[in-house]
């Protein structure tokens, strides 16, 4: 069995860019972390305005937007960390 060891100073978030399809977070030493956005229901079904409005918190390691009540980390998606009840668009168009 393999641990990811992931140094803290390696989540540091500098900035996110919320799309249609995905959300993207700018790392602080340049690497972009990009997951699908129905990863995370809350996100995918707020407003374009609402999901501009976000934060770094403050350990620079997580995002969030207050008015939805969603926080992601970067870790979270690093290690592939959908919401839960997250349901891929295959499985929504069952």
């Amino acid at each position: 069995m393999t641990i990811l060891d992931i140094d803290e100073r390696q989540l540091q978030i500098a900035g996110v860019d919320v799309t249609e399809s995905t959300i993207r977070m700018s790392m602080a030493d340049g690497r972009i972390i990009e997951a699908p956005l129905w990863w995370y229901p809350r996100l995918q079904a707020a407003s374009a305005e609402e999901r501009k409005n976000w934060e770094i918190l403050p350990f620079g390691d997580a995002v969030g937007w207050v008015e939805i009540d969603e926080y992601i980390s970067a870790k979270a998606l690093i290690v592939g960390g959908a919401a839960p009840g997250a349901k891929s668009p295959a499985e929504a168009a069952e």
